[in-house]
């Protein structure tokens, strides 16, 4: 039986790469002469630049950055030579949330911008902006801040950080930030949404996410009201209109916020990781697939990784197999694509490698029949 496990990451507690290994000596417990091809993915979200560098390596950078509260963070980019490639979740994250206190309107961006300048010291051809996972629903304004942008209100002062200040925006100078790209002479700058969301509205990146975030209904309604505003403010400075764009609500609005101020291409950051990994090949070649994520719900199926790779697995007609840390219950699975699925975390304890492999080898040998 030849196998193509293909996690993503459980956000906070193991890497796609960790889970994929947990998932392959699982297998191996249950049906040792198992063939196993081992591809993790991510799609713009946490564990993006950790899949991609399992795939074709690179140099990881470090440094530290203003996290989503202005706590310290320990962030990274890849530097694939030519290219950078920055991810959004490990500098201005959910996770990197100190004590795990939601911030829905407070928590902001800069970190990214900062990660996204000291990438842009080694004069990459390419730039990336992994986006997904974010604690914040700034609209990018942070990052935006960080690389030169400057947001007045009504009386000429600067702005202050996150969601909540941006419907005290009139006016915005990005003189400098676009004297700075112009400088570098950077050749494509490419977001890589993990969503399809627009930016307003009841799809919107307040509506949808701001609850993840800890918005209640009065805050994602200024959540809201103020991403409209902003985007206002910025596409009157720029001439660019991405409200409705697919994607353009990823990361609370980072999306859009980068893309309208710096022209840079919305991409899906699942299908350009597997256009990487040759993901549609290794499924070809596979007889089951098998993903993980930390939360499955119904959001996992709207331009997430997992929902993508259910897409694929359908086009081959090959069966998919999760091992989610948790999953929403009540959900049609298989009509979303996934054919059996197991959580492997309960009882509020999260699942380390050792217990992942244990639900995957017990999943397995009550499959047996399958294989």
């Amino acid at each position: 039986m030849r196998f193509l496990v293909s996690p993503c990451a459980y956000k906070g507690t193991l890497s796609p790469w960790q889970l994929a290994v947990a998932i392959a000596d699982g297998i191996r417990d249950a049906a040792p002469d198992s063939s196993i091809v081992i591809a993790p993915i991510a799609d713009g979200g946490d564990g993006t630049l950790d899949a991609l560098h399992g795939a074709i390596g690179g140099e990881f950078k470090y440094l530290e950055v203003r996290g989503p509260v202005d706590n310290p963070v320990r962030a990274k980019w890849l530097n694939l030579g030519d290219s950078a490639v920055v991810e959004l979740a490990n500098a201005s994250g959910l996770a990197l949330l100190p004590g795990n206190k939601l911030c829905a309107l407070e928590a902001h961006t800069f970190g990214l911008g900062q990660v996204i300048l000291n990438a842009l010291e080694t004069n990459p051809k390419n730039l990336f902006i992994c986006v997904g996972g974010s604690a914040s629903t700034d609209g990018g304004a942070g990052a935006l801040m960080a690389l030169g942008a400057k947001f007045y209100d009504i009386d000429g002062s600067l702005i202050g950080m996150g969601g909540g200040q941006l419907c005290d925006v009139r006016t915005c100078d990005l003189s400098q930030l676009d004297k700075f790209f112009k400088t570098i002479g950077i050749s494509s700058i490419k977001v890589a949404v993990d969503v399809i969301n627009p930016l307003l509205g009841d799809n919107g990146a307040a509506a949808v996410f701001g609850p993840q975030k800890g918005a209640g209904i009065l805050e994602v309604a200024r959540l809201d009201h103020c991403l409209a505003h902003f985007a206002q403010v910025l596409e009157n400075a720029t001439g660019r209109n991405l409200v409705n764009a697919p994607g353009a609500g990823a990361a609370g609005g980072t999306a859009f916020g980068i893309a309208t101020a710096l022209g840079a291409e919305l991409i899906s950051g699942f299908l350009w990781l597997a256009d990487v990994l040759n993901l549609e090949e290794k499924i070809a070649a596979s007889d089951v697939v098998i993903s993980a994520e930390g939360s499955l719900d119904s959001q996992s199926i709207s331009g997430k990784a997992i929902g993508e790779l259910a897409k694929l697995c359908a086009k081959y007609d090959k069966p998919l197999w999760a091992f989610p840390a948790v999953a929403e219950e009540n959900m049609d699975w298989a009509a979303s694509g996934i054919h059996k699925l197991v959580a492997t975390s309960g009882n509020g304890v999260l699942a380390d490698e050792k217990a992942v492999r244990l639900t995957v080898s017990k999943a397995m040998t009550k499959w047996s029949a399958v294989f």
